[in-house]
């Protein structure tokens, strides 16, 4: 493996910062580290279907409803007509996910959330929490001002046809405030407020804030001691799109994004294949002679884990054969996130996630480093050199008789999750070797990577302290560099957020949540959309099944449920 030198590590560190989305004053880049507790939850509140909501998570996704009694002591807020107006949400649980919500019409334009969170304890380190967050649907017409009741607020204005954000702390403007801003299904940056507490960009649909103000004052509340106050606030940003430079902005961002009729012809083959096993995502899968092997995989609820919920069998499909069920040719530990590739008629089993709690108990999630061969003639396992540390929620591909892993984290039970910043290879030719380690320019997990041409394409995924993604990295394995592709112009924000991709008859493919299966142009400049699915899918996997034809199976979507048809699709060119 050749190694880097300084400078080109150098290089790659640069190629991870963010683009600066029409940055128009100074600001200083800064690396940002939230940690508001075990899992890096936030309060966010925003306009859905009608509805005002209030979530407690990572995200704007609904989380596990056992969270929202840190909400406690929530109050809020809206303005209408200029008088401020106190709201009482409704607490709604579906399943094991649970959040807050109030008719749209019964607010304003701008919806306020004051939730002091109280202590919270990491090893030795205890601190005092203070969350706030807000939801404006912003118009150049829009006079804000900073909402009283919030400790830390962020105030939006439209400025000469350009989007401001303010960040104020105890009603004052704060300079050099952590902040990161998502321009959902658009870009991501992270940076610092200048002197006046202020970041500009350009304005396009809805937006998403977070600030962070730490200050090092130690106290205590009802006999309990910290050490530090850490506050964060939110802001979940619609734009209202009436002005003439936000038309010009999504005008060019449709076109820069929009499809292209697709060159090839997918069309799916009829065939009574039996439907996938049970209704399972985030499991591996790889195609050996015309034969699909699943191993590993969770079923249940979205953000429930446990033991119970993965799966421990192999299974087999055999496409040889349209009457062929799916069979158990094999035993195995149960996990989710993990990889499985296939060489020389065998397949390695890579990494995963461990569920080590029952249901119902607190969830204790740990990432594994072993890495196996299981041999389909004798349905043997033989242990492989593990990796360096546990890793899941990555992809992996075999190219030049060498497994690489890209993408991922590491999971370890209360801890934060690490997010992986490199790759990782094994050369199957020398399998006494250790794994060797390349630095990427990107830190993404539930991503897709395959080989094309004599390159491997990383595609998608969700960023770490970002959102999801559709942007592309190409490595080439002969000079050990990255370049970016196209992003991928898919509809809607999960982006290709758990996608899949397959290489078939020298076209890369890949299918997303929207439903799509859009391919790679000849010149690599540009992705064409070439079959839509009926029902989009997202952590399920696409395979090969020979030179014409690949097969989709398993994953699911959040309005169709689980999909376990088994659709196979023959390509060929127009």
């Amino acid at each position: 493996m050749e190694v880097l030198s300084d400078r080109t590590r150098g290089e790659i560190r640069n190629m991870k910062r963010i683009k600066q989305i029409n940055v128009i004053v100074g600001l200083l880049l800064a690396q940002l580290i939230y940690c508001a507790n075990a899992d890096a939850h936030f309060v966010f509140v925003y306009s859905e279907d009608g509805k005002i909501k209030v979530v407690f998570g990572e995200d704007t996704d609904p989380d596990q409803a056992q969270f929202l009694g840190g909400l406690k002591d929530m109050k809020a807020f809206t303005t209408i007509d200029g008088e401020s107006k106190e709201l009482t949400f409704e607490k709604m649980v579906e399943g094991d996910d649970g959040w807050f919500e109030v008719s749209r019409d019964s607010v304003g334009d701008e919806v306020s959330v004051a939730c002091p969170y109280g202590i919270f304890g990491r090893g030795d380190k205890s601190m005092l929490l203070d969350y706030s967050a807000k939801f404006v649907q912003l118009s150049s017409q829009s006079k804000l001002t900073p909402t009283k009741g919030l400790v830390l607020d962020l105030v939006p204005e439209m400025t000469d046809g350009k989007l401001k954000v303010t960040t104020y702390f105890k009603g004052m403007p704060l300079s050099n405030a952590e902040v990161k801003l998502v321009r959902v299904e658009t870009d991501s940056m992270e940076t610092t407020s200048d002197e006046t507490g202020s970041l500009i960009v350009s304005p396009n649909a809805r937006y998403i804030v977070r600030a962070k103000h730490t200050l090092e004052e130690a106290g205590e509340i009802d006999g309990k001691s910290f050490s530090e106050k850490k506050y964060y606030c939110t802001l979940v940003l619609d734009i209202a799109g009436d002005s003439s430079s936000e038309k010009a902005v999504a005008s060019q961002a449709t076109a820069h994004s929009q499809p292209v009729e697709s060159s090839v012809v997918i069309e799916k083959v009829d065939g009574e294949f039996a439907d996938f096993p049970r209704g399972m995502t985030s499991f591996g899968a790889a195609a050996i002679d015309g034969r699909v092997f699943v191993v590993g995989g969770k079923a249940g609820k979205a953000h429930s884990y446990a033991k119970s919920y993965q799966n421990r069998d192999v299974f087999c499909l055999d496409f040889n054969s349209e009457s062929s069920q799916w069979k158990s040719v094999g035993e195995n530990l149960g996990l989710q996130g993990l990889a499985i590739v296939a060489h020389d008629g065998k397949f390695y089993r890579i990494g995963g996630l461990e569920a080590r709690n029952e249901e119902g108990d607190e969830h204790d999630l740990h990432s594994i480093a072993d890495v196996l061969k299981f041999d389909p003639a004798d349905q043997s396992w033989t242990q492989m050199p593990s990796l360096p540390e546990g890793r899941s929620s990555f992809d992996a591909t075999v190219h030049d008789d060498k497994i690489y892993v890209v993408g991922g984290w590491k999971m370890t039970g209360e801890d934060d999750p690490v997010w992986a910043e490199d790759v990782l290879v094994f050369d199957l030719e020398k399998p006494e070797s250790d794994w060797q380690r390349i630095p990427a320019p990107f830190c993404t997990r539930a991503l897709a990577v395959r080989v094309h041409g004599d390159k491997l394409v990383a595609v998608g995924g969700i960023e770490d302290g970002g959102g999801p993604t559709a942007a592309v990295h190409i490595f080439d394995p002969k000079t050990n560099s990255w370049t970016e592709g196209a992003a991928i112009p898919t509809e809607g924000g999960m982006k290709a957020f758990g996608c899949s991709a397959v290489t078939v008859n020298e076209n890369l493919l890949v299918s997303t949540y929207d439903g799509n299966v859009y391919r790679l142009s000849d010149d690599w400049s540009q992705w064409e959309v070439a079959y839509k699915l009926e029902n989009g899918r997202f952590f399920h996997q696409m395979l090969p099944l020979d030179d014409s034809r690949f097969v989709i199976v398993g994953g699911s979507h959040m309005e169709h449920g689980s999909q376990n048809e088994v659709e196979v699709f023959k390509i060929s060119v127009d």
